[in-house]
């Protein structure tokens, strides 16, 4: 008899913690395609609560958490397994984010990834090219943010060029307009600011070309319906509407005094940071015509996140063109990766989610001598800081981190605060993998398939047990010396390592 489905297994969620605004968006799969069942936006201005040291005020924060326990509530009897949540700009500058995330995701319910400004980019061109029908004509596409802008050059679903610029909506706003006074001077000042930034990059995405620009995002969409409004342009922004726009913001002197048809009061007080981008980029990239797509990031995070399901995993291909760029040993790594696994499979209990966990571990066992290719002393510190430092398309920032954590500590020393900087969510599970990691190391010292042994791996606890033939023992000393230099290291996380000569069910030495 097949087992019944359970009632949420084909719904999926995704949030997105905005500078400006909280989105979430839920869905159900229904023959082969996503059918949104569920949308809710709150305002929350994360961004306007953050000072220029970092710190979040107190009153913005817990407006955040009270939102976000209510999004928790609508996520209620969703797997888990089918939810991301994502942190952009604010999140990446917040000093000691980790506290506002511990208490962030037990409103929510899940984890947060906070990802960087060109993860954002990636996974913002994914959702816009849901909505645009076919995938012939390479295409630029726009999102301003409150906290940053993000532009993309892509054809299909590939992107070719990401961005992301440190203006958006709330900033911008701030910045220039603090004291809520507007005049020409302040406009051109703020504009003149973000066409100094994309210098570089307008000669870039010239160069490319695309044949259709696209934007997203809540301050975009305000524009095209003031503009519609008014009766300047009708579906696309025009270049001619935006300036009239600008004409008709700037004869209000003050943000508060701002009158304009369908600009709604959660919109208000940041839309002149919005028209000051959005006019930036229309002249630096010389944008004549604009579309409006009502798709942004949260459904470009809800089609990645199926693609991580089942299995069409962008983490995959970035790994392997790290290890293509690196030359690595290809031989080795597999030798080192079968190991690891081997071991992982052996201590799993099921307590994390076990398939993430193997696939960190096989990323990492990909990825551990990257380092080679700059120096082979110390190579693992070489190699930790590649993965931590580069661009890693599909990871977020803490995934980066673990992954860049396991590298960096997979031989040699492990030092007192190896996990600082790390989410405390993570550290049983960084725990486990580092011993996969290392051990297998040590058995793959010699490079060589004849050399590598049979082995059992038990744990009780923080107590892991490793056993071998005792034939194959007596003939690797030096195997067994550098294990037992291991039980020495791996006490520093907290374990601790014990190696019996006796396969179970064999007899011991």
């Amino acid at each position: 008899m097949t087992a019944r489905k359970p009632d949420n297994a084909d719904t999926y969620a995704a949030i997105d913690l905005g500078s400006n605004s909280f989105h979430l968006v839920v869905a159900r799969r229904e023959h082969g395609e996503l059918r949104f069942v569920d949308r809710i936006r709150e305002m929350v201005r994360l961004g306007g609560g953050l000072d220029r040291r970092g710190y979040l005020d107190l009153e913005v924060q817990e407006r955040a958490i009270e939102c976000l326990a209510r999004f928790g509530q609508r996520l209620r009897g969703i797997p888990t397994a089918n939810i991301r949540a994502v942190g952009t700009q604010t999140l990446r500058r917040m000093r000691n984010s980790s506290a506002f995330l511990l208490v962030a995701e037990t409103a929510l319910g899940c984890a947060v990834d906070i990802i960087g400004g060109r993860e954002e980019a990636r996974l913002i061109y994914l959702g816009v090219s849901q909505g645009v029908s076919g995938h012939d004509g390479r295409r630029l596409v726009i999102d301003i943010g409150g906290g940053s802008t993000e532009l993309v050059i892509g054809e299909g679903l590939e992107p070719l060029e990401l961005e992301s610029l440190q203006f958006g909506c709330v900033s911008l706003t701030r910045w220039y307009f603090g004291k809520g006074k507007i005049s020409r001077r302040k406009f051109d000042k703020a504009r003149r600011a973000v066409l100094a930034e994309m210098q570089e990059l307008q000669v870039r995405y010239r160069g490319l070309g695309w044949s259709s620009a696209i934007g997203s995002s809540g301050t975009i969409r305000a524009i095209a319906g003031i503009c519609q409004a008014k009766g300047w342009c009708e579906e696309a922004i025009t270049a001619e509407a935006l300036d009239k726009l600008i004409a008709e913001t700037l004869s209000f002197t003050h943000v508060d005094a701002v009158n304009l048809p369908t600009l709604s009061e959660r919109r208000h007080p940041v839309f002149i940071g919005g028209l000051v981008m959005l006019s930036a980029c229309f002249d630096a990239l010389g944008i004549d015509r604009l579309r409006v797509s009502p798709y942004a990031l949260r459904e470009g995070v809800l089609h990645d996140l199926l693609g991580r399901l089942e299995h069409r995993d962008p983490r995959d291909k970035t790994v392997q063109a790290f290890k293509s760029r690196y030359g690595v040993d290809t031989a080795q790594v597999n030798r080192v990766r079968d190991v690891a696994l081997r071991a992982f499979a052996e201590i799993d209990d099921g307590e994390f989610n076990s398939t993430a966990q193997a696939e960190m571990l096989g990323w990492a066992a990909d990825l551990h001598e990257t380092g080679l290719g700059v120096s082979h002393s110390h190579y693992q510190v070489h190699s930790g800081y590649l993965v931590g430092e580069s661009d890693m398309a599909g990871f977020s920032q803490q995934e980066q981190q673990f992954l860049a954590t396991l590298v960096r500590h997979h031989r040699r020393a492990i030092p007192d605060k190896y996990a600082s900087g790390l989410p405390a969510r993570m550290h049983e599970p960084l725990r486990r993998l580092l011993f996969c990691l290392r051990f297998a190391a040590i058995l793959c010292r010699t490079r060589d398939d004849s050399a590598l042994p049979r082995f059992g791996v038990e744990r009780d606890g923080h107590r892991i047990i490793v056993s071998f033939e005792p034939e194959w023992a007596m003939a690797h000393p030096l195997t067994l010396a550098d294990l037992e230099q291991e039980r020495v290291q791996l006490r520093v996380p907290g374990l601790y390592l014990d190696v019996s000569l006796g396969l179970p069910g064999g007899d011991a030495a």
